[in-house]
């Protein structure tokens, strides 16, 4: 069984971001909150406070995210590429700015690449067989859909309306 993630990204320092995000991982029942950059932490005891919940976060570095507000904030700077493993799915994270792409990044068919940076939600499988995910922003939308993040579950990916968890019906990924 797949655990439950939420991915989101560009959070740009956003406390009531961040905290919506934990109320849909605990609705969701997941276990990792994936942040794509650009999480900009304001020095405030309540942002670290709320990175610091049960549930786990993995975050890395966007191209707004300096080492100086992650030292002020007392949270250590992320990398700038993650990988994990979700159930038999290898995931490569970045922000999106270095690495638009997962060229360059030793990524295979059947494995998932996660970026923000656009602020725009995309969810498509392409050519390379390689599943290109980048979950909008939670802040600043660019996009008619507003705010929106993702959503991983044992039956697939859905991109999902950060103010009302709905799903956008266009950006929908099922297994077989």
């Amino acid at each position: 069984m797949l655990p439950t993630l939420i991915v989101a990204s560009d959070v740009h320092g956003s406390t009531v971001a961040l905290h919506r995000l934990l109320q849909h991982a605990k609705v969701h029942r997941a276990q990792q909150i994936l942040i794509a950059g650009d999480i900009c932490p304001p020095s405030s005891p309540a942002f670290k406070q709320l990175l610091s919940q049960p549930v786990e976060f993995i975050l890395v570095r966007g191209n707004c995210d300096s080492s100086y507000d992650f030292s002020s904030a007392g949270i250590n700077l992320p990398p700038l590429v993650q990988r994990l493993q979700w159930g038999k799915y290898p995931v490569v994270m970045t922000h999106g700015d270095r690495f638009p792409s997962p060229y360059g990044l030793d990524m295979e068919r059947g494995d998932i690449f996660i970026s923000g940076h656009t602020h725009a939600p995309r969810l498509m499988l392409g050519e390379d067989g390689i599943l290109h995910i980048n979950p909008g922003s939670t802040t600043f939308p660019r996009t008619a859909s507003g705010p929106t993040y993702a959503l991983f579950f044992e039956e697939g990916i859905s991109i999902r309306s950060f103010d009302d968890d709905r799903p956008l019906p266009s950006l929908q990924y099922y297994f077989l």
